[in-house]
């Protein structure tokens, strides 16, 4: 077994990977304007992450963070393998049954072949789940690497030769699988046997648990969802692909966010299990360094924003350059909702944060439709800034409540 890194490569490690990842998947949103004709390429692909998004809850179900916050053994890594094998069928299924039900027709087969995609990075996580145990995100960071290198080479190859996103989203998920394959296995398996075990009753019993946090993540990817979908509806594909274009940068604050918090949820899970004041003050130091972070991200893509645009995408979308900074005020308030509902996680209070994400789906219902209606593509940025800005107030509240010292009855 190879010896662990410290904490801080295992950081470098993670935050290199997934932002070449990111950067990466950014491209790809690139790829497929500059190599494809027009913006109906792009509103299909957006349309295929949308329901990707809502569904991928139901793969994923928290899995790696209670895999990595399992400080107590509960399941052996084989168990939560098998969990993940079975919530990624389940959501497959899902997926389709959404889309079949509010998608058309034409756009199916590239919502199911990206399922495909997106499911299969889902699982792995189940091994990257083994390697951050075991200290070695190293791992991680190169299987992120190679992940989004491969599908921005073969995406783009493959629409370029064909013009057909069917096709080119196709060669993403099987570079994807062959990742998984022939690289995340082999490591985690050097740490524990990656073997799915299915265990039913247990499985049944750990997933009703974790049931309410799936919930949460599905009203949490909803809120965007929703107004996404009803632009494409009221307005066209097209009108979705510009948003989806512009908007893409801003993502770059969220995703830098998260890689400052998630490599340290293990550690949160240990130091509030130990040392609350020393849970409290990490907490502060993440918080400290998350809005660092995204002021500087924010601050170059809102300055920079209408030159990199034309550069990425060429002069017909500077002039949708207005769209930027509402996305990214979006992704500020969004990167701290998520942060808190990991944190809670940590906390084993499941419930709290299908609260906190219930209340952002039932306000991205209520303005939808008039804030779309009123500011148009803009509109679907400003949802997700009031939705998840009243999730992070819940969340919020909640936290102090969980970490508050015990009332002292005034006995000796």
């Amino acid at each position: 077994m190879s010896e662990g890194l410290s904490l801080k490569k295992n950081i470098a490690w993670n935050s290199v990977g997934s932002v070449t990842r990111l950067a990466c998947n950014y491209l790809v949103t690139i790829a497929v304007v500059r190599l494809s004709h027009g913006f109906d390429a792009a509103g299909a692909l957006s349309l295929a992450m949308s329901v990707s998004n809502l569904v991928y809850p139901f793969a994923d179900f928290k899995l790696r963070t209670v895999q990595v916050t399992d400080v107590r053994e509960e399941h052996s890594s084989g168990e939560y393998i098998g969990m993940r094998l079975l919530t990624t069928f389940v959501s497959f299924a899902i997926g389709i049954v959404y889309s079949l039900a509010t998608c058309s027709l034409s756009s199916i087969p590239v919502i199911a072949i990206y399922l495909v995609s997106s499911l299969a990075a889902n699982y792995i996580e189940g091994m990257h789940a083994i390697d951050q145990r075991h200290l070695r995100m190293d791992y991680i960071g190169k299987s992120y690497i190679m992940q989004g290198v491969c599908n921005l080479v073969f995406f783009s190859v493959v629409i370029y030769l064909t013009n057909s996103i069917e096709l080119a989203v196709g060669a993403m998920a099987a570079s994807t699988i062959a990742i998984c394959v022939l690289y995340d296995m082999p490591r985690a398996g050097g740490f524990e046997s990656v073997r799915p075990v299915i265990e039913v009753g247990s499985a049944v019993r750990t997933l009703a648990t974790l049931t309410p946090l799936v919930l949460a993540q599905v009203c949490s990817n909803a809120v965007l969802t929703v107004p996404k979908q009803f632009l494409a509806a009221s307005v066209g594909t097209a009108a979705l692909g510009i948003y989806f274009s512009v908007a893409a940068p801003a993502t770059i604050v969220q995703m830098g966010a998260s890689y400052i918090y998630s490599p340290l949820m293990g550690e949160f899970a240990e130091r509030f299990k130990s040392n609350r004041p020393s849970a409290l003050a990490l907490f502060r130091k993440t918080v400290l360094g998350m809005v660092g972070v995204m002021l500087v991200f924010g601050l170059l893509v809102i300055l920079l924003g209408d030159f990199i645009l034309g550069i990425l995408y060429g002069s017909q979308i500077v002039e949708y350059g207005y769209l930027l900074a509402p996305a990214v005020l979006c992704t500020f308030v969004t990167a701290f909702s998520w942060f808190m509902n990991d944190l809670l996680l940590s906390l084993r209070d499941y419930k709290a944060s299908f609260l906190g994400n219930a209340v952002a789906t039932v306000v991205s219902l209520a303005c939808t439709v008039p804030l779309v209606n009123l500011l148009g593509m803009n509109g679907v940025s400003w949802v997700g800034i009031v939705s998840y800005a009243a999730s992070v107030v819940v969340l919020g509240a909640i936290f102090v409540r969980d970490v508050r010292p015990p009332a002292q009855d005034g006995r000796e």
